[in-house]
């Protein structure tokens, strides 16, 4: 899972990159606790991330991973977007996130709408 930080008009943002993610959980794992180790050089609340979910295996194991670290990086995000394909079992399965998390990120079919409400554009097109 690429993550890196990526610029979009001035604004740094953090691009998480688990687009077309197979089903190897302890990958993602791994990947994650990297994720957690890097924020915590950022200041709480201060972090505009993106990740990418497109065409992605949602397993159960997959699920367990993100929900098992999603608490320890969530305190440092300011703003958070998916980009995700627009669908009830996705929506279901991100929705029952608010149990671990405050803010669930926006969701987003495309990147440049994504990155665009990142940094402040309110015209960016959400999906619901």
């Amino acid at each position: 899972m690429p993550i890196q930080w990526i610029e979009h008009k001035g604004e740094k943002i953090l691009h998480i990159d688990v687009a077309d993610l197979a089903n190897d959980h302890a990958a993602l794992n791994t990947n994650l606790q990297t994720l957690t180790s890097l924020l915590k050089a950022e200041p709480r609340n201060s972090v505009l991330a993106l990740a990418d979910l497109r065409n992605t295996n949602l397993s159960n194991n997959a699920l367990m991973v993100l929900m098992r670290n999603a608490p320890f990086a969530a305190p440092y995000f300011r703003k958070s977007a998916l980009i995700i394909e627009p669908n009830n079992a996705r929506r279901i399965l991100l929705d029952s996130f608010n149990m671990v998390i405050k803010r669930l990120p926006k969701r987003f079919s495309d990147l440049d709408s994504a990155k665009a409400w990142l940094v402040g554009d309110p015209s960016a097109d959400e999906i619901r």
